[in-house]
């Protein structure tokens, strides 16, 4: 069930995040592609990775969220600033136009797929064990 819920969870993160992509209007092919590959496939490989249990996409995740729980705001971001699922509290001075985006949902996330990954990886040591 808690594989699962990650799963849904990473599916939804990459449906907003194409939704995101699709009317955001962004101008650069540059920045089409990058959102595409960070907020598209990169939750839909985790996404597969939490439903299958598979190690390597549950590390994938885990780094992808670290990367996004803090995020530089400023007026020359090739990326747009946003996540598509965010809990985040500015941090910085937002009225220069800088300022940084501290995401609790994606360390909460990154915790959780961190705890999925050590049940995968105590799974498949209780396995090798069982089979020796």
């Amino acid at each position: 069930m808690k594989f699962k819920l990650a799963s849904l969870i990473h599916a939804l993160y990459a449906l907003i995040g194409l939704s995101i992509v699709i009317f955001y209007e962004l101008e650069h092919i540059k920045s089409i592609v990058f959102s595409c590959l960070l907020y598209v496939l990169i939750p839909l490989y985790g996404a597969y990775g939490c439903y299958v249990a598979n190690a390597k996409a549950l590390v994938v995740s885990i780094l992808f969220f670290i990367s996004q729980s803090v995020r530089h705001v400023c007026n020359k971001n090739v990326l747009p600033h946003i996540a598509p699922i965010s809990i985040s509290f500015p941090f910085g001075d937002f009225a220069s136009g800088n300022g940084y985006l501290i995401d609790l949902f994606a360390l909460i996330m990154a915790f959780y797929v961190g705890y999925l990954l050590v049940n995968v990886l105590s799974s498949n040591r209780v396995h090798k064990q069982d089979s020796a």
